[in-house]
């Protein structure tokens, strides 16, 4: 990234993973410490989901696509999908062994070790990045993607857990000021239907039912609803 010589001049520094405009002290920076902070969490949770995704693999127990396995001559074994693709080759082990050897091949450092089966992988794998994630977001030119990858496992993994779908809908974008700058967030705003509240993934801001309802009319150019009572 650029060096910034006068951050005053230079309004349009944001993170590259999310539209976020960064501080003064993230300028150095390609990803904000929210985007961060939120791939540490959702990494260090991959290993418990993973676990998870076994009990999901019975047709019924998650929100997996059905389809059939078939071993040599055995009767065809109806299987989830998605959590059979997830706990898989290509699926959560071999995505994040992936971002881990781009980090050590741009950290000069020697190649993935063996560790063992699919879980102890995971294990390792998990630590690694959660402990370099600070150099990643910092220094690597690369990173956005990586993050984009680990949210997108999380989701998976979370909704091949639980069977729930996300159902948020777009609002637009979020109107809050930084008071240091001035400048508007931008982050994309989505929302359930039915959520109580609503909470901006860039700058944290949060809004009540009532008054997402009003922002996403504001948003819109629609009739303002109604408070409720």
């Amino acid at each position: 990234m650029p060096p910034v010589v006068d951050a005053d001049q230079q309004p349009a520094f944001r993170c590259t993973h999310c539209p976020r405009l960064l501080h003064a002290n993230e300028l150095h920076r390609y990803a904000c410490r929210i985007c961060e902070d939120r791939a540490t969490e959702h990494v260090q949770k991959l290993p418990n989901l993973y676990t998870q995704l076994e009990a999901a693999l019975t047709p019924g127990r998650s929100g997996g696509n059905m389809g059939r396995a078939v071993t040599g001559r055995a009767a065809p074994l109806p299987v989830a999908l998605q959590p059979l693709n997830l706990r898989g080759p290509g699926g959560i082990v071999s995505m994040l062994l992936g971002i881990e050897q781009r980090w050590r091949i741009q950290l000069d450092w020697e190649q993935l070790p063996q560790r063992g089966g699919y879980e102890p992988s995971l294990a390792g794998t998990v630590v690694v990045i959660a402990a370099n994630l600070s150099w990643a977001c910092d220094k690597y030119e690369g990173v956005a993607d990586d993050l984009k990858l680990i949210g997108s496992l999380f989701a998976q993994a979370t909704s091949a857990v639980t069977g729930e779908h996300d159902v948020r809908v777009p609002i637009g974008a979020c109107p809050t000021k930084n008071e240091e700058t001035g400048a508007v967030c931008g982050e994309r705003l989505k929302v359930s239907p039915w959520a109580p509240l609503i909470r901006c993934g860039g700058c944290g801001t949060q809004w009540a039912r009532d008054e997402w309802l009003r922002l996403g009319a504001a948003m819109r150019g629609l009739p303002m609803p109604a408070v409720a009572a």
